[in-house]
């Protein structure tokens, strides 16, 4: 449970994270083995446990047939035919989301991401809220989780390693866990996602003192800063600067450490897809409520609005915010 003081640092002295979570705790293999001991956590689970202190991720396998990955397809084929005003679309180059109903690009582009589609396809909603996905998740953060976030991904995402708190923010930061869910059996050529073992346990670049942020005012300076200081940290304390690719099959579930450097490799075949579903979860204790932006129809131009929910749509074993955009 959450016992950290809201006035105590985000990072130590070393520049890691502060974390009150279990599984970050210097003891947590013996804390692991004492709930198997138990009958708390089962063998399997325990073992997936082990590999997520160690490495940062674990990955697991739910079932996920061709009619429910069809399903899925259909509706967001539905989505680029009506291209619904309240649904975000989010695009390469672009700072942020926008309506789709200002969209007039060309049809799927490379790149492109859908974000809480959960609000508007009854298949992503049933991922969002997988009582299996929801169970891991539950026995990592040991509380009551909840579903705040969720992505759609067609192609492979070919963005560089970086760690979720840079962009979505939770509070206490150590309170996020993401989970990647392969659609369609991934290839190499197709820009899989990529990731760097026991990266979650590295410290933080600090592009503001005592943040893990990725702030607006960061410079082009303190970027390649960066680069050249996490090269350097990666081949110093992990012996290796080139990822792992993570190629699967459908129903191929990838879980992740909030502090594991992760993104997408080039894709070198574009006319293969990388069909994918990410959820972003916290704890239910924490997460409240989310506020969420796009770019809507001004006129001529555009004007960006922000819109909050703590509305919940759950499931047996889940729960979630609704989409936050969405317009009921």
């Amino acid at each position: 449970m959450v016992t950290e003081s809201n006035h105590r640092s985000t990072l130590d002295e070393s520049g890691h994270l502060r974390s009150d979570l279990w599984l970050d705790q210097p003891d947590a293999h013996a804390r692991i083995d004492t709930r198997v001991e138990a009958g708390v956590v089962s063998a399997d689970n325990a073992t997936l446990l082990h590999k997520f202190v160690d490495h940062g991720y674990l990955a697991m396998h739910i079932d996920l047939d061709e009619t429910a990955t069809g399903a899925f397809d259909d509706q967001i084929g539905h989505l680029w035919r009506e291209r619904p005003a309240d649904q975000p679309i989010s695009l390469p180059g672009r700072s942020g989301p926008q309506s789709f109903a200002i969209y007039e690009g060309p049809e799927r582009p490379i790149g492109y991401r859908l974000p809480d589609v959960h609000g508007f396809s009854p298949n992503a909603m049933a991922l969002y809220l997988h009582a299996g996905i929801f169970r891991m998740v539950e026995l990592i953060f040991d509380q009551p989780a909840i579903a705040f976030q969720s992505l759609y991904f067609e192609y492979g995402s070919a963005q560089a390693l970086h760690r979720d708190p840079w962009y979505v923010i939770t509070k206490p930061v150590p309170h996020l866990v993401a989970a990647w869910i392969a659609l369609e059996d991934i290839t190499p050529d197709s820009g899989p996602l990529i990731y760097m073992p026991g990266s979650h346990r590295l410290p933080w670049f600090q592009f503001e003192e005592d943040s893990v942020e990725l702030t607006p005012k960061a410079t082009a300076a303190q970027r390649e800063e960066y680069r050249h200081w996490n090269q350097e940290m990666l081949r110093e304390r992990l012996g290796r600067v080139y990822p792992e690719r993570f190629t699967c099959r459908r129903g191929d579930v990838f879980i992740w450490h909030g502090g594991l450097q992760h993104g997408g490799a080039e894709i070198t075949n574009p006319d293969k897809t990388r069909k994918s579903f990410v959820v972003h979860y916290s704890t239910a204790a924490t997460y409240r409520q989310r506020t969420a932006s796009m770019a809507v129809r001004d006129g001529d131009g555009s004007r960006p609005v922000k819109r909050t929910t703590a509305a919940i749509v759950d499931a047996p074993g889940a729960r979630g915010l609704d989409a936050p955009m969405k317009q009921h």
